[in-house]
């Protein structure tokens, strides 16, 4: 069971949904299937139709045609059966493998990362530190190695 997103509202009165995507990979295709955990209760559902809208996906389920009967996920997380490791590439990461992540400069731990901003230009790891949360850009040249416990980064002057 791997954590794709959450549902934030719905959109319309349609029976689509808001959902805010913990993945760059496109989870939220016509044809693919997600769901829920309601109650302890596992609900399933096919998507027919999906966009995206700035930050988040307006997704449609298949049998869920009315605002009344998508209201009751509100809030959920929305979860997948399917694994993407096979398909990631060596520098490939899915969010949760970074979030929680200690951030090293120069071998000495400085913050942990706490949340990933997706911006047009990329992604941005928001790290907090033991003064303040600071924004870093997931790119090169700030980014360096990256294993089980840690990223090292190389900071520009003023970036911490």
């Amino acid at each position: 069971m791997y954590e794709i997103g959450k549902i934030i509202t719905t959109h319309g009165i349609r029976g689509e949904l808001k959902i805010y995507s913990y993945s760059d990979f496109e989870r939220f295709k016509k044809g693919k299937t997600c769901f829920v955990i309601q109650n302890g209760e596992k609900i399933t559902f096919e998507i027919t139709n999906a966009r995206q809208q700035k930050n988040v996906w307006i997704v449609k389920f298949k049998g869920y045609d009315n605002i009344n009967d998508v209201l009751q996920f509100k809030d959920l997380m929305v979860y997948s059966d399917n694994s993407l490791e096979e398909t990631l590439d060596e520098d490939d990461y899915r969010y949760d493998m970074l979030i929680g992540k200690n951030i090293v400069v120069d071998g000495k731990v400085v913050g942990k990362v706490v949340s990933i901003l997706d911006v047009p230009q990329g992604h941005i790891l928001e790290v907090e530190t033991a003064t303040k949360k600071t924004l870093i850009p997931f790119r090169n040249p700030f980014i360096g190695p990256i294993d089980e416990t840690s990223i090292t980064i190389y900071p520009i002057e003023g970036l911490l």
